[in-house]
């Protein structure tokens, strides 16, 4: 069941841009965001391409990353 739940939030985001999870490797160099909810602050790690992504603060499979050209 909870593998369902993980596909339905990447579909949701699907059309906003690609997202990875733990252990993808980046695409590209920069900065990567992971959203975990309205109520917490987003997690930013900067990664170079072909840096595995890590899982953020414990969400495991629910963590998705999205590559962003936020620098901050």
């Amino acid at each position: 069941m909870p593998s369902e739940i993980v596909e339905k939030v990447i579909a949701r985001y699907k059309p906003y841009g690609a997202t990875y999870r733990p252990g993808e490797k980046a695409p590209f160099s920069g900065t990567f965001i992971c959203d975990r909810g309205t109520m917490l602050t987003p997690v930013r790690v900067q990664l170079s391409r072909g840096e595995a992504l890590p899982e953020a603060e414990g969400l495991g499979e629910h963590t998705l990353w999205r590559g962003t050209n936020i620098q901050s």
